[in-house]
């Protein structure tokens, strides 16, 4: 048997059932084949990645890192010492491993032997709040929760589900929907084979879905939404929105309007809630297969039915509203 250890970088590359056994398994939360842990005396990076499951991140109030690999077989859990475990490992790459203050945990499949529909590893990583995530999955879901830094997360497989978190961030999907709920600073969202939804957020704001609707509530920051495959929904407090759907309505609910107002809808209609809109500057060009709703204050340009252009009381903030499948609605609230 081949066994390959760092002990200097606490490197384990687990191929064989004899390193597994040397790990050890340590109790928390639903029984894991392996486990591994790590001191952290400062903020530091995950890299983890799976081809053959999910990864969940939690965070936690202790200095350590806590990697725990899930190695499943026909839906069911390997325990350490199961006489099968040997052979689903010879056909991934498993390292789990410190360098510095970066942690890798990672599962990658060799090849596509005859275990490989029924086989697979998932990890559950525990961190520290201040800890960085480059998270990816291609066989399945990826959530996280509480962590703050600098992240990007990826899945091929499955959703991408966000909860708690802080820092710039990235979170994708190709096979599922994009979620996140309260988050502050900078984030980016984007799915090609479902919906996206954002609650709670304060920071800059990016969400493209390809697959479905887009839903972004209770958001303080700019806003920049795009839907191939559904409408889409903004409520906030925003000084940017830049709204457009090719495949449902546009609905907007906003306060704070102080740059730009940007909505399109090729598939349905467009609503805009503005709050203290009627005391806005604003430059209008408004028009509509329908009809153009809106109440006027101090207006001086061209008003007709379907196309409104010109400036209210006095022009200032940009609006641009564009409605090919229905109407432009726009109210004033106080």
């Amino acid at each position: 048997m081949r066994i390959k250890m760092n002990f200097k970088e606490h490197t384990v590359r687990l191929m064989l059932i004899v390193s597994v056994l040397s790990m050890g398994v340590v109790e928390i939360g639903t029984a894991q084949t392996i486990t591994k842990k790590f001191d952290m005396n400062q903020p530091g990076t995950l890299l983890c990645s799976s081809s053959g499951g999910s990864v969940t991140v939690d965070a936690h109030e202790k200095n350590e890192v806590i990697v725990q690999a899930f190695v499943r077989k026909k839906g069911e859990v390997l325990s350490p010492n199961d006489s099968d475990l040997e052979e689903v490992l010879e056909g991934f790459d498993l390292i789990i491993k410190k360098n510095g203050t970066e942690i890798t945990a990672k599962a990658h499949r060799k090849n596509r032997g005859k275990f490989w529909n029924n086989t697979g590893i998932y990890f559950t990583v525990i961190v520290p709040h201040e800890m960085s995530c480059d998270v990816s999955s291609s066989g399945g879901s990826v959530k996280i929760s509480g962590v703050e830094g600098t992240h990007d997360f990826s899945s091929s497989g499955g959703s991408v589900k966000l909860e708690n978190t802080a820092g710039t961030t990235t979170a994708k999907s190709s096979g599922g929907s994009v979620s996140a709920y309260k988050h502050k600073g900078d984030i980016k969202l984007s799915s090609s084979g479902g919906s996206v939804t954002l609650d709670k957020a304060k920071g800059s704001v990016y969400a493209h879905s390809s697959g479905g609707s887009v839903k972004l509530k209770n958001i303080a920051g700019d806003i920049d939404a795009h839907s191939s495959g559904g409408g889409v929904y903004v409520s906030g407090e925003a000084p940017m929105v830049k709204a457009k759907s090719s495949g449902g309505p546009v609905k907007v609910d906003i306060s704070n309007v102080s740059k730009e107002l940007h909505l399109v809808s090729s598939g349905g209609s467009v609503d805009a809630v503005i709050y203290q809109g009627d005391k806005l500057g604003m430059n209008l060009d408004l028009g509509a297969s329908g009809r153009v709703n809106i109440d006027l204050y101090d207006f001086s340009g061209k008003s007709e039915k379907s196309r409104i252009k010109g400036t209210m009381n006095n022009g200032g903030i940009p609006v641009y509203m564009r409605a090919s499948g229905g109407s432009v609605n726009v109210q004033f609230e106080d």
